[in-house]
C-alpha cells in the first residue's frame, strides 16, 4: 500500500494519529483479515512536514507550533505511530521489488520577496536538500536490471506527468533517466485519474497516483474550476466550482513479468474511471529499447479521436436573475443576486456517439454583426462530474456568463465544443440566434 504523501494537512500530531489509527484498524499488525502481510510504504508531502507554517494551521509562532508539530519531531513521532524510523529517503523491497520511497524535504525557508508575508513562522529556517540524486546514484549498483523498480515522491518530477510536461526535468528526473526500468510515483497535484496526461513514459514511466482524500484541483482557466494558479483571477468566477470533495481515487497496481496494469478505480461508487494502464515490461524495461514508448504524450495526442456530441444534443440558453460569483475558495462575493446567461449541454462519454471522452468544453458567445460573426466571450468549463466514472457523468454541463457582457438588441448565439485532455476539439453545437433585452 503506497501512499504518496500529505497523509495530513496542517502537520499536527493530532492528525498523524488518525492515520496511524486507521491503519491499524484497518490492517492489525500490518495484516489483511486473511492473515496475508500488508506492505505499508507511506511518505511524506508538503502539508506533513511544511503545513504547521501554512496559514491554515493558525499557529502564531515557531515555539507554539513546536510541541505538536511534526515537522520537529519527525522521527519521534514517525516510530511511536508507525513503529519505524523516519528518514529522508529509504529504500524497501517488496516481493524481489524495490521501492525507492523519498519524504519531503521542506521549502518553507525558501528565499523570496513575500517568503515573510506567506510562511511567518518560518521566516530564517533552513531550505533542507534535496537527497534524490545522490541516493539514486549511491544505490544504482544494486538496483536490479532485469526488472523494474519504483520511485516515489510526493510532487511531480518536471517533465513528466500532466501539466508538468512541458518543464526541464530537474536533477531528480534527470537521475532516473538513465535507468529506462525505472517507474516513478507521484501525488501532490491532486489531478484526477480521467486525465490521459496522468501517466507518461519517456526516459522512464512516471504515473500520478491522483487524490484519494477527496480534494481535487483542475487545470487551470476553467470558470468552474479548482486552481491556485486562478486564485487572483481578474474578474472573478460567474460558477460555483465543480465538487472537489467528492473526488476519492486511486490504483490497483499489478506487476507482471511482462508488463505492468494500473487498474484506475473512484472508490466512491467503486467504479473503474477508464480502460486499465498496461506498461509492457522489455526485459525489465518500462520503455522500449528502440521505438516510441507506449504512454508517450505526442504520440498518443495525434492519434487521440476528438469527443463528440450525439446528434440530438442541444445547446439550452436561460436568463436568470439570481446568480452569483465567486472567489477562489467557493465563497459567494455578491451583495445581491446578479443577472446571468447560463448555457446548457449534455456531457460526453465514450460510446456509440463518441471516440472519447469530454475533458472539458469551450462555450463561446457570439455576435451577428452584418455579414461577419464576431466572438464576444469564450470560457471553458467542466463536466460536473468530470472527475467520476463515465457511468456517473449523465448532469448537463453548466456555464454561466454576465448579463451584462452580453449585447443587448443584437444577435447571439453560443457555440459549444468539446474538448480532450490533449486539446483537441471536436465539431461545435450551436443554440439558435437570439437577441437580449437590456440586462437592466
Amino acid at each position: 500500500m503506497l501512499v504518496t504523501g500529505d497523509l495530513t494537512t496542517w502537520n499536527k500530531l493530532p492528525e498523524f494519529e488518525a492515520v496511524a489509527t486507521t491503519w491499524f484498524k484497518v490492517f492489525p499488525g500490518d495484516r489483511r483479515s486473511d492473515g496475508g502481510t500488508v506492505t505499508r510504504l507511506f511518505l511524506t508531502g508538503n502539508h506533513d512536514v511544511d503545513g504547521f507554517s501554512y496559514a491554515g494551521a493558525k499557529f502564531k509562532t515557531s515555539e507554539e507550533a513546536e510541541p505538536e508539530s511534526f515537522f520537529f519531531h519527525r522521527d519521534e513521532f514517525w516510530r511511536r505511530l508507525f513503529h519505524e524510523g523516519y528518514e529522508p529517503i529509504r529504500a524497501r523491497t517488496v516481493k524481489g521489488y524495490t521501492f525507492i520511497l523519498r519524504n519531503w524535504h521542506s521549502q518553507v525557508g525558501h528565499p523570496s520577496p513575500k517568503a515573510g508575508d506567506k510562511f511567518p513562522l518560518a521566516v530564517g529556517m533552513p531550505v533542507e536538500a534535496n537527497p534524490a540524486p545522490e541516493f539514486v546514484a549511491k544505490v544504482a549498483p544494486t538496483l536490479p536490471g532485469d526488472r523494474p523498480f519504483f520511485y516515489a515522491q510526493h510532487d511531480p518530477l518536471p517533465g513528466t506527468v500532466n501539466l508538468s510536461s512541458g518543464r526541464p526535468f530537474d536533477e531528480t528526473a534527470k537521475a532516473l533517466a538513465a535507468f529506462p526500468n525505472a517507474l516513478a510515483l507521484s501525488g501532490h497535484s491532486h489531478y484526477s485519474l480521467t486525465d490521459e496526461r496522468s501517466i507518461w513514459q519517456g526516459a522512464f514511466t512516471a504515473v500520478n497516483c491522483s487524490c484519494a482524500r477527496g480534494y481535487a484541483f483542475t487545470p487551470p482557466g476553467r470558470e468552474n474550476g479548482h486552481s491556485t494558479a486562478d486564485a487572483n483571477r481578474d474578474p472573478p468566477y460567474e460558477m460555483d466550482m465543480i465538487d472537489i470533495k467528492r473526488v476519492k481515487q486511486g490504483m490497483v497496481m499489478e506487476v507482471y513479468d511482462d508488463r505492468i496494469t494500473f487498474h484506475r478505480r473512484e472508490f466512491v461508487c467503486d467504479r473503474q474511471l477508464g480502460p486499465d494502464w498496461t506498461v509492457p515490461l522489455f526485459g525489465g524495461r518500462t520503455v522500449p529499447p528502440n521505438g516510441t514508448p507506449k504512454y508517450d504524450f505526442a504520440a498518443r495526442a495525434a492519434a487521440a479521436k476528438a469527443p463528440a456530441f450525439p446528434a440530438d444534443a442541444e445547446v439550452i440558453v436561460a436568463e436568470i436573475d439570481d446568480g452569483h460569483r465567486r472567489d477562489k475558495s467557493g465563497r459567494k462575493i455578491d451583495p445581491k443576486p446578479r443577472k446571468q446567461v447560463v448555457v446548457s449541454f449534455p456531457p460526453i462519454v465514450t460510446g456509440a456517439a463518441s471516440p472519447s471522452r469530454g475533458f472539458d468544453f469551450s462555450v463561446t458567445a457570439e455576435m451577428r454583426v452584418a455579414d461577419m460573426t464576431q466572438v464576444v466571450q469564450e470560457k471553458r468549463v467542466f463536466s460536473p462530474n468530470v472527475y467520476m466514472a463515465e457511468e456517473e457523468d449523465v448532469e448537463p454541463v453548466t456555464c454561466a456568463f454576465a448579463r451584462a457582457d452580453i449585447p443587448k438588441r443584437r444577435d447571439v448565439r453560443f457555440v459549444v465544443r468539446p474538448i480532450d485532455c490533449w486539446g483537441k476539439k471536436g465539431s461545435p453545437i450551436a443554440s439558435p440566434w437570439r437577441r437580449f433585452a437590456s440586462s437592466t
